[in-house]
């Protein structure tokens, strides 16, 4: 096959995201759904979808992913997109989004052996926020899609073209995925908290979504 007719046959259905993604995604808005949070004498049909996290579609979807996940199975563009929609119809998509990145970020860092971990931290502050970008680059990698990616240490700065989220979401609150990613993975290898600024995005008219990093003083 030539490399035109390859090019070609990519598309939204090409198996190219990690399962975990969505994976994540379902099981924070499950989490933020919990019945400790139910109302006595809440009518749950009524207060639908801000309980969809209960529903048993939602069950269903996470026990798939799981096995995806143990499976390694990549899922399509289209597949993620799908569930984004879903996220989005929330009031509380935003804090959906962010904490699903952070979750990413922190499942990335965990699997890490602790001696990686530990030798980490003990890098000179330009080495780790180097680290930080590969591994910035290697994880956003599995998240990105079909988007084209591009990732700098200093100073740090990541750039997303034809984002999934941004597609997904014409608002671009589902951004705020990529910015849970970021400001989660730089805060583990840099050992001080750091946030993500997302001061261009796709879904606002921007060529490309770009994340810069801040110190929390």
């Amino acid at each position: 096959m030539s490399r035109t007719s390859s090019r070609r046959a990519i598309g939204p259905t090409t198996p190219s995201v990690t399962p975990v993604f969505p994976l994540l995604l379902l099981e924070t808005m499950r989490d933020m759904d919990r019945p400790e949070e139910v109302l006595e004498g809440e009518d749950l049909t009524a207060s639908m979808p801000r309980r969809l996290g209960l529903s048993d579609v939602v069950y269903l979807q996470i026990h798939k992913f799981r096995e995806e996940t143990k499976k390694k199975s990549l899922q399509s563009s289209a597949t993620v997109e799908d569930l984004m929609r879903l996220v989005i119809r929330r009031p509380d998509c935003d804090e959906i989004f962010e904490e699903a990145g952070r979750r990413m970020a922190k499942r990335a860092w965990d699997e890490r052996s602790n001696a990686s971990r530990r030798a980490v931290r003990l890098l000179p502050a330009g080495m780790r926020m180097r680290a930080a970008a590969r591994a910035t680059r290697r994880l956003m990698g599995q998240l990105a899609g079909l988007g084209s990616l591009d990732v700098q240490a200093r100073p740090f700065q990541v750039r997303l073209r034809d984002s999934l989220t941004s597609r997904a979401d014409p608002g671009g609150a589902a951004c705020a995925f990529y910015t849970g990613v970021v400001a989660e993975l730089i805060t583990r290898y840099m050992g001080r908290k750091h946030n993500a600024v997302h001061s261009r995005c796709a879904a606002r008219g921007a060529e490309t979504c770009e994340w810069s990093v801040l110190v929390v003083s």
